[in-house]
């Protein structure tokens, strides 16, 4: 029996790091759902063990990334200490939460990935729009929290842009408490908003989405393990295994298999299973 599970929980590990790399988003939020749905395991314990295994890889690309020279390390370090509060608080109201209504924290995670539906269904439409992000900059006010960047990557390409750092900064503790609270890492939210809410270079806005995530993910995972929210093994153990593995695949697969049909089957997955959250959710209330 316990075996099944183990191979069950690998190959989940394994799939979600494939497809995870393949849509540039990381696979917690295809991670964590099905651990909900699939294996009945206390939310509390899967926001923090899929947050620990957000963190572990937000630490390897954060380094990867570094080396590149495409980090915006100025903004990184500001919306890594604005996203830390968040993600250190969210684990004692997630605890509160799951102790008082626990089909709540199902419904609301089912609400994320249906936005998350939204978005890449909406994503689809506006791809040429990504390759060439309007950068804003020139209508922005000359005021203290605009401010200039000027990256260069070790490669030679300069990327120039002009943004409110005030409002990016800010926007950043609701990021680390979402991350935190679901154990989805706040990739696939903090990067769109930097890219089409501040104007920032699509590769910058990655790289430096991802060099943030590794400090308040792993601040998170920590007050998470400390609440003992962190399944260290089986899960994080056997599921990380796979992550790992298939991160590796996906990086192999990523030009191989057409955007638009991997794109198609994650919208039908998020939607499926944030339907599942919800009936399960509402049955458990």
């Amino acid at each position: 029996m316990f075996e099944i599970q183990w191979l069950w929980l690998i190959l989940m590990g394994l799939g979600t790091g494939i497809y995870g790399v393949l849509v540039g988003a990381g696979g917690g939020f295809i991670l964590a759902p099905l651990l909900l749905i699939f294996f009945h395991k206390d939310p509390a314990m899967v926001a923090g063990t899929v947050l620990a295994l957000v963190a572990v890889n937000s630490i390897s690309g954060a380094i990867t990334f570094g080396r590149m020279g495409i980090v915006d390390k100025r903004s990184a370090y500001l919306f890594a200490a604005a996203a830390i509060p968040g993600s250190v608080i969210a684990p004692f109201i997630l605890k509160a939460l799951v102790k008082g209504s626990p089909g709540l924290f199902h419904i609301l995670f089912g609400v994320i990935l249906l936005l998350l539906a939204i978005r890449i269904l909406t994503k689809q439409k506006s791809d040429a729009a990504e390759q060439q992000p309007q950068s804003a900059p020139v209508t922005l006010p000359d005021t203290k929290l605009v401010r200039s960047r000027t990256i260069i990557s070790k490669r030679g390409q300069t990327y120039k842009y002009r943004f409110n750092e005030g409002s990016a900064t800010a926007i950043n503790f609701v990021l680390g408490f979402i991350s935190s609270f679901f154990g989805i890492g706040g990739g696939f939210l903090r990067t769109p908003i930097l890219i089409y809410g501040f104007g920032f270079p699509v590769q910058v806005a990655v790289a430096t989405s991802i060099f943030t995530l590794a400090f308040p993910a792993t601040a998170g995972a920590l007050t998470h393990a400390w609440l003992g929210h962190v399944d260290f093994f089986p899960t994080f153990v056997l599921a990380g295994a796979g992550l790992i593995v298939g991160g590796q695949i996906g990086a192999k697969l990523t030009g191989v298999v057409k955007d638009q049909w991997i794109m198609r089957l994650l919208l039908l997955v998020v939607f499926i299973l944030g339907i599942s959250l919800m009936i399960q959710g509402f049955t458990g209330l």
